[in-house]
This record gives C-alpha cells, structure tokens and sequence, in this order.
C-alpha cells in the first residue's frame, strides 16, 4: 500500500512536470525537488532504488544531458536536467536509462512529425519534459520487465 502511494505521488509530480512543461517550456525547480526528497525518503519505505546507487543514478542520464546541452545550447533545458537527475535518483540508473530511451524516441518522432507537417523547421524547439515524463513512467511501471526483456536476446 505504502509503495503504490508513493508511485501515486510520484507520477502526479511527473503528470504536473509534464503539463507546465508543455505550457510554459520550462519545469520548475519544485517538481525535481520533490521527487528528489520522495527518492531519499522512499529506501525507509522499501521502494525505490538503494541509496549506494542514487549517486551514479542522479548523474546517469542528467550528466550526458549537461555535456550535451554545453557542447549544443539549447539542446535541452534546465528542468529538463533536473527533472531526470532526480528521477535518476528514485528509480536507479537502468530505470532512468530505459527512460531517457523512451523519450528520446517519443521526442524524436514527434519532431519527425512536425517537420514532415511542416509545422516546425529544423532549429525550432519543442518541451521534452512531457516525454521524459512519458518514458520515466513506462519505466516506472514496466522498467524490469522490460530490461529483462531485453537482457535475455543478449548472449
């Protein structure tokens, strides 16, 4: 009951990240917060990942997106970072990982789509937020199953 609660509190966080993301083009810094201080609480309720991981899993996916957005301005933003080094935080490293890819995807076609409508040109930007928040949620809710999936077409 406490892990679904917790799951409940996590996915509205990304549900309102996602929505003000889609609006304003930015995430506030009180939705990467909270599900921050969620994930270090949420090893004393046993969900989560152990927090021996949270290190490597808070800069997993928001460190490449740092490099990336220094190497590219512009190429994501702020929130965006926060968002997913907090999450990194919450569901471990693979999880956040599975996240990312998701999203990218997702991104990635919705930005086909747009250029293929010609309602975008190639420099255009659009909010990322609401896919990293689709795919951490696919991966909240079939991470394992998916990564073990995965896992076992690998020699």
């Amino acid at each position: 009951m406490v892990e679904f609660m917790v799951m409940i509190i996590f996915f509205s966080l990304l549900l309102g990240a996602a929505w003000v993301d889609r609006r304003t083009m930015t995430i506030p810094d009180y939705f990467p917060a909270f599900i921050f201080l969620l994930a270090l609480r949420s090893p004393f309720l046993g969900v989560g990942a152990p927090f021996g991981v949270k290190v490597i899993s808070v800069l997993s996916v928001s460190l490449p997106m740092l490099l990336c957005t220094v190497a590219i301005p512009g190429a994501f933003g702020g929130g965006d970072i926060k968002l997913m080094a907090a999450c990194g935080a919450f569901l471990g490293w693979e999880r956040n990982l599975l996240a990312m890819f998701f999203a990218v995807l997702g991104g990635g076609g919705f930005g086909l789509w747009l250029l293929a409508r010609k309602q975008a040109k190639p420099k255009d930007h659009f909010p990322f937020g609401p896919f990293l928040c689709m795919g951490l949620m696919i991966s909240a809710l079939w991470g394992e199953s998916i990564l073990k999936w995965y896992l076992s077409w690998l020699p």
